[in-house]
């Protein structure tokens, strides 16, 4: 079905007329709530997809609950790959990342390449998503995934592939009228050309995964021969295919290069965000500065820790002091005993108390302890190859984890402040200057890179 001038008026005059029935609207703004708390999540997809936020958030309403740890698909598990049409998604070994599954939905319908997203474009490409069958038989009746919730729908829904009931009633809220809610309280403000990626004038943003040998991506690709042919790393023929010629090239230009810390880069033949930085400049990572803003726990336990900054231990190389004693404490080990792990634990427990809710983290002074139980208990985890792949996984208020190798298999853990790309700032206790494991204090780093997790990350948002 094509968009005509025909149909483009009656997505206009069903939207302006569009009121959300009294006994809805409770459901219909605690769903707009949620969706803003996790806008950020949203916004780093539409970053790299060109996909509007808000389509790729009441798509996640519809599909999945607002669940993530689901499918954007089609809400199955991302604990393994969909098993409802469409079935085999996404490309991969699972368990996935809700980000990596959610661009792949999003791709393989087709919404990366769609540019006309002012409101009739819109309203078009989420009826297609779910499908034209309301349109395409006589029932009579709107699309419930557009306008169920409001005045425009009453019942009759398909409740399973070609069966329509006219007596059904759709239980969750339509796409049109979370937009239409979206845009009374002035979050939403429809435009005709999709959202620009950032980027420095005239460079590529960076694409959101690794590069290397095999890639498919080959725009990309392509762009990244032509820049190492332009720093005299080549000649390449700026063909888009990554093969050994192009590996080598890169390898060239990490020999002769640092990151923007200063710092080698890794000669390893693979583009990751350090690598691409130093190709096409540090605006080229810009949406790729997230923020922790999305959960008020996160950003509590983030100010409980600079309050920290400075403490020492007493004496220094002790695992003592009033301070560590306290933290120590409040997991429940003895005094003298490494308190990374406790420093994190403490203060997530005062972020807790001052917002007045339970402290989900759990209750340990191991590291690895910690990563493996959060396994077990299924929290969310971001490993260090995913946050590699994309560093936006990697979010202020994260719990890092690194498998120190030591003896006993001990690690490090710290809080997560700030992501830059590849590089983190840190808050870690029991640490030193130079950022070791078994320190005298707490200190905020700026030098760890996430290639340097080599575990990953934790995540305790609630949402």
């Amino acid at each position: 079905m094509r968009l005509t001038e025909e149909l483009e008026k009656e997505y206009g005059t069903l939207f302006d007329t569009c009121r959300v029935r009294d006994e809805n609207r409770r459901e219909v703004d605690e769903t707009v709530k949620k969706i803003l708390r996790n806008r950020h999540r949203y916004e780093g997809v539409g970053a790299q997809t060109g996909v509007p936020w808000y389509v790729i958030a009441v798509i996640h309403s519809l599909e999945c609950g607002l669940k993530f740890d689901r499918h954007l698909h089609n809400g199955d598990p991302l604990s393994k790959k969909t098993r409802n049409v469409p079935q085999g998604r996404p490309p991969g070994d699972p368990p996935f990342t809700w980000e990596f599954s959610a661009r792949d939905a999003l791709t393989y319908d087709d919404l990366t390449r769609w540019t006309h997203w002012g409101l009739a474009g819109t309203l078009y490409r989420l009826e297609a998503y779910n499908g034209w069958g309301y349109r395409r038989n006589d029932y009579g009746v709107l699309s419930p995934y557009l306008w169920s919730y409001s005045n425009h729908y009453t019942r009759g829904k398909f409740v399973r592939d070609r069966v329509f009931d006219p007596e059904a009633r759709s239980k969750q809220c339509g796409a049109a009228v979370l937009l239409k809610a979206l845009e009374e309280i002035g979050a939403v403000e429809f435009a005709e050309t999709p959202p620009k990626r950032p980027a420095e004038k005239g460079r590529p943003a960076y694409p959101g995964k690794i590069l290397k040998q095999g890639e498919k991506d080959s725009e990309s690709v392509r762009m990244l021969q032509l820049r190492l042919n332009e720093l005299g790393c080549g000649p390449i023929d700026p063909d888009g295919d990554f093969g050994s010629i192009t590996a080598a090239a890169v390898r060239l230009f990490q020999a002769r290069s640092v990151g923007n810390d200063g710092s080698p880069l890794k000669m390893d033949g693979e583009v990751g965000p350090l690598t691409w930085e130093a190709l096409f400049g540090r605006r080229t990572l810009t949406r790729f500065v997230p923020s922790a803003s999305g959960d008020p726990l996160l950003v509590k336990a983030i100010e409980v820790a600079r309050s920290q900054i400075g403490v020492l231990e007493d004496p220094p190389g002790s695992n003592r002091g009033a301070q560590v004693e306290e933290y120590q404490r409040s997991v429940g080990i003895p005094p003298g005993e490494p308190w990374c792990a406790a420093f994190v634990y403490w203060c997530f427990r005062r972020a807790a108390e001052q917002l007045g809710i339970a402290n989900p983290v759990l209750r340990t002074g191991g590291v690895l302890d910690h990563w493996n139980r959060a396994y077990e208990e299924g929290i969310r985890r971001v490993t260090r190859e995913q946050a590699m792949e994309d560093p936006s996984l990697a979010l202020p208020g994260f719990i890092f984890i690194i498998d120190t190798g030591a003896p006993g298999g001990a690690g490090h853990t710290g809080l997560v402040e700030k992501v830059d790309g590849g590089m983190l700032v840190t808050i870690e206790g029991n640490t030193n200057e130079g950022g070791g494991r078994e320190g005298i204090g707490v200190f905020r780093r700026s030098k760890r890179k996430i290639l340097d997790i080599n575990k990953g990350f934790i995540d305790y948002r609630r949402a």
